[in-house]
């Protein structure tokens, strides 16, 4: 399933989510509903590569009257289940007297405030604004977005076996979502916190005029609410390309119809990330998520697989149950201050419940490139190319994977 993070929209701007689907850090499915990869809403380039000479915003090269810490870019993208796209999107960086002052051996993080708008070759289109806050010394992290999707993309069905015969159904889902969380620091690098994201989700089949009975469509809208509960773990060095430390982040979705849900479910998610520097430059990546959806879950609300984050190689979404889980490593070799390579290799699966695990291992691996346009925000434009099970998928778009 498509994870649409509303958070995308949020950490677009502070670049936590521009790739996606985007690194994908933190950048996690704080809002989940069927659609394209978050990445692919903020996939993909940044304006003219000769014109990010800038050490801060990557357009200053074209406007040298916008504020260093404005980012504004036309960003092309590309993914696997909605093709094509491009999305305009702007973010402010600020700082917090606070952090500026701390002694912390990390690179203080940054707030941002942002909005995007996309639209693709599929007629896919989105649009939304967020924000990403550390506030009062980086103890209390604030996030808010809304934003409204209207994604097509291909249904395979549900499990391992009906992916596998390539056969699926086009699928119309259009969305208004709203979030927030926020989570203080409890301990050390340790985040615990609270949040509510709701919306409606109307779904159906597409239909063209050379289908049968055109006339004919079946649709399915539910209003979705749910109280989340965030948890974080961060030790990384720095929020958007990270060269060191650990993020575990966990999640609880309690979907109620107490709080406006059409339906009962609990969504569980965890991700692990770990970063080792190697030699001067390089980073040696490892990543581990699993996620599992209980109750009267609709299907759009399932564990996925694939996409730009977990893992390439694979339309997210091909691969849908109850449960998944995959694991990656990346390196990244930095061979220059404005050139990175990447290679990347990992497999996962899904499944109805834990005992059906280990009968169908989906493997992918890749190879990418990284030009870096900011490097004040460490900021770079990406390309992957990945080979999985079932063929190899093009990825064009910001930032790291993870």
């Amino acid at each position: 399933m498509y994870r649409i993070v509303v958070f995308f929209v949020i950490s677009l701007i502070s670049v936590t989510t521009v790739r996606g689907e985007q690194q994908h850090g933190d950048k996690e499915d704080d809002v989940e509903i069927v659609g394209a990869d978050a990445s692919t809403f903020i996939n993909g380039g940044v304006l003219d590569i000769s014109d990010t000479s800038s050490l801060g915003n990557p357009i200053a090269g074209v406007s040298r009257l916008l504020p260093e810490d404005l980012v504004i870019a036309p960003i092309p993208g590309r993914s696997p289940q909605i093709g094509w796209n491009l999305t305009l999107a702007a973010g402010y960086f600020f700082d917090n007297a606070e952090e500026e002052a701390s002694a912390d051996e990390n690179e203080p993080r940054k707030s941002a405030i942002g909005g995007f708008a996309m639209i693709a070759e599929n007629d896919s289109y989105a649009y939304g604004v967020g924000a990403n806050l550390h506030l009062l010394n980086d103890n209390l992290r604030i996030k808010a977005a809304a934003a409204y999707f209207d994604i097509r993309y291909a249904f395979y069905g549900i499990g391992n076996d009906l992916p596998d015969l390539g056969v699926s159904v086009d699928i119309l889902q259009e969305a208004p979502i709203y979030f927030g969380s926020a989570t203080y620091r409890v301990w050390s690098s340790l985040y615990l916190g609270l949040g509510f994201l709701s919306g409606s989700v109307d779904s159906r089949l597409r239909f063209t005029l050379s289908d049968p009975l055109p006339f004919l469509d079946p649709s399915l809208k539910l209003d979705v609410a749910a109280v989340t509960i965030p948890m974080q773990f961060d030790t990384r060095d720095h929020e958007q390309s990270p060269r060191s430390g650990w993020l575990i982040d966990g999640r609880i979705a309690l979907y109620r119809e107490s709080v406006g849900s059409d339906f009962d479910a609990d969504i569980f998610m965890v991700n692990i990330n770990h970063y080792r520097p190697i030699r001067e430059r390089d980073v040696l990546a490892f990543r581990a998520y699993a996620r599992s959806a209980s109750g009267d879950v609709p299907f759009f609300l399932l564990s996925t697989y694939g996409g730009s984050t977990d893992l390439r190689g694979y339309p997210s979404g091909r691969y849908r149950d109850r449960m998944m889980y995959a694991v990656q490593s990346e390196y990244r070799w930095q061979i220059s201050d404005r050139w990175i390579f990447t290679g990347f290799a990992g497999f996962g699966e899904v499944a109805k419940d834990f005992g059906d695990f280990g009968e169908n291992f989906l493997p992918a691996a890749g190879v990418g490139a990284r030009f870096v346009l900011s490097q004040k925000h460490r900021i770079s434009l990406s390309a992957d190319v990945a080979v999985g099970k079932d063929g190899t998928e093009y990825y064009f778009g910001i930032g790291e994977a993870f």
